[in-house]
């Protein structure tokens, strides 16, 4: 059975609102919804915050989104190009390998040459000495000489030219490391893209425009500054700009810059007002954040089992003919699933109450095993044994009494501590309601339709992030101040006057904001 591949919609980034740190990202994108009413908004950066993502219908007409989540997909390394500049790098890489081959065969050559010495032939002992031919000589050294002096020449230009694509070379690396992080690492195997579900369409085909928002990290901004005015005039234009540098690996192009003096990462938790009394003080219970789970929640998904197991994709293994048809073989037992803490069977998490261990943690009539599968070796050592002294006692079992010796009477055990009253107390991470996780259908039994802390973490989204964070630390311009520190007690937005680009390379960009007409007067100081 082959699954049915999801349609994919091409986003354009139309708008983005730079915050003190931070920035809030709206793309857009349009096709025809799919009978099924899944398609995937694919464009999306691999440094955006999965939480942080918000879509919806441009112009509703009865189609409204039911599902939205972000995905990780795999990707061809050969799917989207390297770069021209990343393609620069890795001739002038391959160009300098082989002018230093060339210059190391061209040395090698140089050595033998100047390795040629004249040889005289063997003499033997009774024959009379014979005149040096002088001739054969000088020929011998002008054959040296000139071919030294060809070869040398050769080698200068080797080196001259290896010299110029070195330099070539860190020119390119050097535009690398600073262009724009928009364009992809060959091995880079992952990308981002928006699973939607729309619902409301019915069964016509019908093209709608959808809206994608989502936050990034790797983007700050400073206000700037530019007065223009005549000499002696009585007034003046303020121009209004904005250095802006991010790092989000995707270029802003063509898109509505808007800035912000607020904190995107300050959390907006509403305030609570309390009650002011008259009368004898009583200290009001702290709130533990924990609600009891809904009635019935464990047949709210009766319907989804009794539909049997969804089928999986693939095709299955064809039998050959006349062959045993094997019988099923009987399910495996489910595993016991792992005690939750007490907390988050209050969360309503796991399991009841009386599903978990005993207060000491050890089974009636068991023995405390150790992280090895084996018991404790309680048997005293030879010394003791061959000297008949007494036995040392064995040592208790957490939770459990010491054994009394035989001839005292045994001692009856102390009863078990009372559980603690009041609703539990849920610990830090299970209060942090952003981080939480709704367990669907396909989760573990006892996850389904509650909500877990979200352990499983992306590491190549968090290595993006790392490296669009840097930019945090990116020198400011000359003056120039955070918006935070000169922004007062009340946040504001300002909307650039035109469409500007800022690409992905770190570095600061200028754009304008407004231009306001102002009255000048001229003061002189002496």
């Amino acid at each position: 059975m082959k699954a049915e591949a999801v349609p994919g919609w091409a986003s354009t980034l139309d708008s983005v609102v730079v915050y003190a740190q931070g920035a809030l990202c709206r793309r857009l994108a349009r096709g025809t919804v799919p009978r099924d009413g899944r398609v995937r908004v694919t464009g999306l950066p691999r440094s955006a915050d999965p939480g942080s993502l918000r879509v919806r219908v441009v112009g509703a007409g009865g189609v409204r989104v039911t599902e939205a989540r972000a995905v990780a997909e795999a990707e061809s390394p050969d799917s989207r190009p390297t770069g021209e500049l990343r393609r620069e790098v890795e001739r002038l890489r391959d160009a300098v390998d082989a002018l230093r081959a060339r210059r190391d065969r061209q040395r090698g050559l140089i050595d033998e040459v100047a390795a040629l010495r004249p040889v005289p032939p063997p003499r033997a002992e009774d024959s009379p000495h014979r005149r040096t031919p002088v001739d054969a000589w000088l020929a011998l050294a002008e054959f040296v000489d000139a071919r030294l002096t060809a070869s040398h020449a050769r080698l200068r230009e080797i080196e001259e030219e290896l010299t110029h694509v070195r330099h070539e070379l860190d020119v390119a690396v050097d535009r690398l490391s600073r262009a724009s992080t928009d364009t992809p690492d060959a091995r880079s195997g992952t990308t981002l893209c928006a699973a939607v579900t729309l619902a409301g369409h019915g069964d016509a085909d019908v093209e709608v425009e959808v809206e994608v928002e989502y936050g990034v990290p790797g983007a700050v901004w400073v206000p700037a500054y530019r007065l223009a005015h005549r000499r002696g005039g009585s007034d003046g234009r303020l121009l209004l700009r904005a250095s802006v540098a991010q790092r989000t690996g995707e270029d802003w192009t063509g898109v509505r810059v808007s800035l912000a003096t607020a904190d995107l990462r300050r959390r907006a938790d509403v305030p609570r007002l309390r009650s002011i009394r008259i009368g004898r003080e009583q200290l009001a219970p702290a709130s533990s954040g924990w609600r009891q789970p809904p009635r019935g929640l464990d047949d709210l998904f009766g319907g989804y089992d009794a539909a049997g197991p969804r089928p999986k994709s693939g095709t299955a293994t064809p039998a050959r003919a006349g062959a045993p048809v094997p019988s099923p073989l009987p399910p495996p037992p489910p595993p016991p699933p792992p005690p939750p803490s007490p907390t988050a069977a209050a969360y309503g998490y796991g399991a009841p109450a009386e599903a978990l261990p005993a207060p000491g943690g050890m089974p009636e009539g068991g023995e405390s095993a150790v992280p090895g599968g084996t018991a404790p070796d309680r048997t005293p050592p030879p010394a003791l044994r061959k000297a008949g002294g007494p036995r040392p006692a064995a040592p208790a079992a957490p939770g459990r009494a010491a054994p009394a010796p035989a001839s005292a009477p045994r001692a009856v055990p102390a009863p078990p501590p009372a559980p603690a009253t009041g609703p539990p107390r849920p610990s830090g991470a299970e209060l942090d309601y952003a981080a939480l996780v709704l367990h669907g259908p396909d989760g573990p039994p006892e996850r389904r339709g509650r909500l877990f802390p979200e352990s499983a973490a992306d590491p190549v989204a968090a290595e993006h992030r790392r490296r669009a964070e840097a930019v945090a630390a990116l020198p400011l311009p000359g003056h120039a101040v955070r918006p935070r520190e000169s922004a007062g007690s009340f946040d504001h937005r300002y909307d650039a006057a035109a469409r500007a680009d800022v690409p992905s390379d770190g570095t600061w960009h200028t754009i304008t904001v407004g231009e306001v007409a102002v009255g000048l007067r001229t003061e002189y100081l002496c």
